[in-house]
C-alpha cells in the first residue's frame, strides 16, 4: 500500500511540475528526439526545432507509463540535479539515455525495466525561470527473433497502438 501511495505521489508531483512549469512559461512543451542507443531509448535536445535553445541545464528528468484515466502513472526513473550540484548541460543534438547515471543528480526512483508493448513519456525540465519543458513519447516494441526496438508515434501512423 505504501509503494502505490508513494508512486501515485511521485506520478502526480511530476505531472504537476511539468504542468506548472509550461503553464508558467505559455509555451507548448518541445519535443525531444527519441533515439535507441545500446538497446535504450535515449531522449535528445532537437537540432532543428527553432524554439529549442542551443544548450539547456537540465535540472529534473523522468520517465513515466500511463495506467489509464483513473489510475496513477508508474514512474519508471526520475532525477532531479540540485541548485547547489555542478550544473549539468545538454546541447542541440546530444542525449540522455534512459538509466544512465548523472554526476551531482538525486536519483528518486531508480531505472526500472521496460514492458515491452507499452508507451512511456520522457520529460527534460530545465534549470533556471523560464523556458519550455522538453518531453516525448515513445514505446518498446519486440523485433522479431528478439531484441527491443524502441519506436516513437507519429501523428499519421502509430506502431505502439497496435500492440496495447
Amino acid at each position: 500500500m505504501q509503494t502505490i501511495f508513494r508512486s501515485s505521489v511521485l506520478g502526480v508531483l511530476a505531472c504537476l511540475l511539468c504542468l506548472s512549469r509550461a503553464m508558467a512559461t505559455s509555451e507548448a512543451p518541445i519535443e525531444l528526439e527519441i533515439k535507441q542507443i545500446d538497446g535504450n531509448p535515449a531522449a535528445c535536445l532537437p537540432l532543428n526545432d527553432e524554439r529549442a535553445e542551443s544548450v539547456i541545464q537540465i535540472r529534473t528528468v523522468g520517465v513515466a507509463r500511463p495506467t489509464g484515466p483513473a489510475s496513477p502513472d508508474v514512474t519508471y526513473w526520475w532525477f532531479d540535479v540540485p541548485a547547489e550540484a555542478k550544473p549539468v548541460y545538454l546541447k542541440r543534438g546530444e542525449c540522455i539515455v534512459y538509466g544512465q547515471r548523472v554526476n551531482g543528480a538525486i536519483v528518486r526512483t531508480p531505472p526500472k525495466p521496460l514492458d515491452l508493448n507499452r508507451t512511456y513519456y520522457i520529460s527534460i525540465i530545465p534549470g533556471g525561470d523560464s523556458g519550455p519543458v522538453y518531453s516525448a513519447a515513445f514505446c518498446t516494441l519486440k523485433r522479431p527473433g528478439g531484441g527491443v526496438n524502441i519506436a516513437v508515434p507519429q501523428n499519421d501512423r502509430n506502431p505502439c497502438a497496435a500492440n496495447h
